[in-house]
């Protein structure tokens, strides 16, 4: 629960201010300062930062973070044909070769049972070469690329992408099943169909 103070006490009212302000401080700095609204692919696991991080990282599975059972009416269900891509990307400020942005996707998309990881070293940016090869997985990239000449798991395990569209949105950020669902329900698609 967002605490806003309790009653028409003076005092509670500006225990709910505080609390207030202190939530746009934390919006500033995640959105206005790193100019993301989505999560980034942060994690490093063994040198490489695997695609299968859109699952879940720092050992999460987003689509297993389910709600109580009081609420399991508002959690987004998890579906394997679901296809989408984050907006933005991480960010390194001048070193080159940040992440792109992380996606989901069906195994059956490439053909390939696994997704394998993001090179940050690799030089992309060569129109000189037969066929030429051009950086082209967000705005401004000078490196990088998606390597699936192997799987990478993240630190849960997973090496693939499917029904994994449940990473964190928005300043707060709201991740997995049934935070996003919780969002949706009060907030979103499911609010209006209910006319909440």
């Amino acid at each position: 629960n967002f605490y806003l103070g309790e009653g028409m006490d003076d005092v509670e009212a500006r225990y709910g201010l505080v609390n207030l302000a202190a939530f746009l401080a934390h919006s500033m700095a995640q959105s206005i300062k790193y100019d993301i609204c989505d999560e980034p692919n942060w994690e490093n696991v063994n040198g490489k930062y695997p695609l299968s991080n859109a699952c879940g990282q720092g050992g999460q599975s987003y689509q297993d973070m389910t709600c109580p059972e009081d609420e399991k009416h508002m959690e987004c269900p998890v579906k394997t044909t679901m296809t989408t891509r984050a907006i933005t990307h991480a960010n390194w400020g001048a070193e080159p070769g940040a992440p792109a942005p992380l996606f989901c996707q069906p195994k059956s998309v490439d053909g390939t049972p696994y997704t394998g990881f993001w090179d940050p070293k690799y030089k992309c940016d060569r129109p000189y070469r037969d066929p030429p090869e051009f950086c082209d997985a967000y705005e401004g990239q000078v490196n990088g690329r998606i390597d699936n000449s192997v799987s990478a798991a993240n630190m849960a395990a997973r090496i693939d992408v499917e029904g994994c569209c449940w990473w964190g949105r928005g300043v707060i950020p709201a991740q997995g099943v049934c935070s996003i669902g919780r969002l949706n329900y009060f907030l979103g698609k499911g609010a209006a169909d209910a006319g909440r």
